[in-house]
């Protein structure tokens, strides 16, 4: 059985969203359909998840957007504001296209930037994994697109009691939506795991020695590739027998630090115990995130100030890319034919061709009379040891392994 929750409204017809919860789940919470709040419209709704003193807000949106598609219906929800100190998801079909969001080469909608400033005033982070579509159209020739958000704000972030957001077209009972899933854990059923190992090794140079002997131990006999078959075959046995030798001596590394960002000090530290010594929700509990908050925020200052002041070439190229502490994924503003700058992606567009490309160019033959005689094949040469070493050498330490969890440092 369920139980289904509306927003307030006069016609029927302009309800846009609805919540459906099971009837044993409201019998243990207690679920408030809140219609006085400014974001509850036909088109919008919260509901107050309340458990013992835990308390969870869920804001429901749907947008509807205009016939003519450079305005939006967003105001009720960009005029409003989410109280910081209560635990906040907030999800729904935006029907707004971003370049922080949406899939490449998608044309960006004129109100996104409005959007997306209001996320960051909000302190509201994206749940949504990148580059995955949550919508897709059954007739041939529609891109598929991300229309459906979820995000929660910075007091849900740090009671770490949401889980990762799973995409499902399977569940969403043949939608063209996708079906978006998360947990919500109260804080009486978290029970702490140990997360699961990851498949990369922490390389310790001093077991270097022990790592090659084993490794040696494991090698077959060399025979000749001379098929594909048998180079895909090699390929395998040479990543098992370096997972093997790595997995006898060096030891598995661990997930980094949620609060190993570059600006986390000790301080930090202090601020965020003080949150979770404190009952929830109560006066001394607000007042705790409170000043993680601003101790958060000097923190950040403090870090950039050192960025800039004390710093590289390097870092100021990089800091050139920021936008509001992200960095920019999109092209900035270009400068049109017409003397203006536009953010509209066709006049870039041509404003870039314009610049680059040549639209009269001639035909050329692909075969000219003055070509030179064709050079005769040539055998391909054995690639030598010497040679492989000489490639791997001029790779970097730091770089990310790929699936496999082999990294340089460890084929050097």
């Amino acid at each position: 059985m369920w139980e289904c929750f509306l927003p307030s409204f006069t016609d029927p017809s302009s309800v846009r969203v609805a919540a459906y919860v099971k009837t044993d789940f409201a019998c243990t919470f207690a679920i408030t359909n809140v219609l006085s709040h400014p974001i509850s419209t036909p088109e919008s709704m919260i509901l107050d998840i309340s458990f013992d003193q835990e308390l969870l807000c869920i804001v429901n949106v749907y947008h509807r957007t205009p016939i003519d598609r450079d305005s939006h219906n967003l105001l009720h929800l960009l005029s409003s504001s989410l109280d910081p100190f209560v635990p906040t998801l907030l999800l729904g079909d935006f029907n707004t296209h971003s370049h922080i969001w949406s899939l490449p080469s998608t044309t960006i909608s004129p109100w996104a930037t409005d959007l997306v400033d209001w996320f960051d005033n909000q302190g509201l982070e994206l749940l949504n994994p990148p580059c995955t579509a949550m919508w897709r159209s059954y007739r041939d020739g529609i891109q598929p697109s991300v229309l459906d958000l979820a995000l929660i704000n910075k007091a849900a972030a740090i009671s770490r009691q949401i889980s990762p957001l799973s995409i499902s077209f399977v569940d969403s009972i043949s939608s063209d939506h996708a079906a978006l899933s998360l947990f919500w854990y109260p804080a009486e059923a978290i029970a702490i795991a140990p997360p699961p190992e990851l498949t990369r090794y922490q390389v310790d140079h001093d077991f270097f020695e022990d790592w090659s002997k084993f490794f040696t131990t494991l090698l077959p006999e060399p025979t000749p590739l001379l098929t594909i078959e048998s180079l895909q075959e090699a390929s395998i046995s040479l990543h098992k027998d370096i997972d093997s030798a790595s997995a006898s001596v060096f030891k598995h590394c661990k997930y980094p630090d949620p609060h190993g960002v570059c600006w986390w000090n000790k301080d930090c530290n202090l601020a965020l115990t003080a949150v979770y010594s404190q009952d929830l929700h109560g006066p001394a509990w607000k007042s705790a995130i409170c000043t993680l908050r601003n101790v958060i925020a000097q923190s950040k200052r403090q870090w950039a100030h050192n960025f800039l002041h004390h710093t590289t070439s390097e870092n100021l190229w990089e800091a050139a890319a920021w936008c509001k502490g992200r960095s920019i994924k999109c092209i900035p503003p270009l400068l049109t034919s017409h003397a203006t700058l536009s953010h509209n992606p066709v006049h870039m567009s041509a404003a870039l061709q314009q610049r680059f490309f040549v639209t009269d160019r001639p035909q050329v033959a692909p075969i000219q009379p003055d070509d030179p005689n064709p050079l005769p094949p040539h055998n391909f040469p054995p690639i030598t040891e010497e040679e492989i070493k000489a490639a791997i050498a001029l790779t970097s330490n730091k770089s990310a392994p790929g699936s496999s969890g082999i990294n340089y440092t460890l084929l050097k």
